[in-house]
């Protein structure tokens, strides 16, 4: 069966709004981020640079198989820390790491659907695919923390994204143009550098993954924010029915 998580922390971000929050839990916890990062990455990337070396394998391949079935491993591990942290707790990589593990298949299924469903958007001029960008946006908190056995994770997404447009483009721009900039100087030091090999190879998307997990940190901040939001509404509106009554 899958899990879904319980007692979620309500957030209301104030200063600095969902931005400023999201860059902030980053810095926050940058280092146990990193740490899960390199475990789950490193390996992986030492045996693609060392072990398929000789076999000529073609560089695509080895893209979609490392993305696939291990970076998305990232996405649950890091938002189960990152809940527990904002629960308050002292967070336990051990346990984010068992969580994720029972999230890993269904991460993997519905990451490569939204790469076909957004890349198919894109195909079909730019706004098809800036609007599935949008609905998809919330997709890997939803499958990280909602039972997607009984649930469908991209209907959730596409509610919790309704009239969110804009404000879900200009994040996603923000955090997106922010991952790119920092990519691109890595790689140019990485070139200027003259020393490519395994370890620096292995070093440089090992940072590149750890950056991209600010991508994944909007997400979870935008899906707890909407559902505080949502369920503020709901108490609301309970509160008045209660008083007409």
């Amino acid at each position: 069966m899958i899990a879904t998580m319980t007692n979620l922390p309500e957030i209301r971000p104030s200063k600095g709004g969902v931005l400023g929050m999201t860059f902030s839990l980053f810095v926050k916890n940058a280092a146990v981020l990193l740490l899960i990062t390199a475990i789950t990455i490193v390996p992986v990337e030492l045996i693609v640079c060392y072990g398929f070396s000789n076999l000529s394998i073609d560089s695509i391949l080895k893209d979609i198989v490392i993305s696939q079935l291990f970076l998305t491993l990232l996405t649950p591990v890091a938002v189960h820390y990152l809940v527990e942290r904002l629960r308050g707790d002292k967070g336990s990589v051990a346990d984010a790491y068992r969580w994720g593990l029972r999230k890993w298949l269904r991460m993997i299924m519905y990451n490569f659907l939204q790469g076909v469903i957004f890349t198919a958007g894109l195909l079909l001029f730019v706004i098809p695919g800036l609007f599935m960008y949008v609905r998809l946006l919330l997709l890997p908190a939803v499958v990280s923390i909602e039972n997607t056995s009984v649930t469908n994770p991209l209907e959730s997404s596409r509610n919790m994204a309704a009239g969110q447009f804009w404000r879900f483009i200009g994040l996603g721009v923000v955090v997106n143009l922010f991952s790119f900039l920092i990519g691109l100087g890595a790689s140019k030091l990485l070139l200027e550098s003259g020393m490519i090999n395994g370890i620096t190879v292995t070093l440089y998307y090992l940072f590149i993954d750890w950056v991209s997990l600010i991508s994944v940190i909007l997400s979870l901040v935008l899906y707890l924010t909407i559902r505080t939001e949502q369920f503020g509404a709901s108490a609301r509106a309970a509160e008045e029915a209660a008083v007409t009554a």
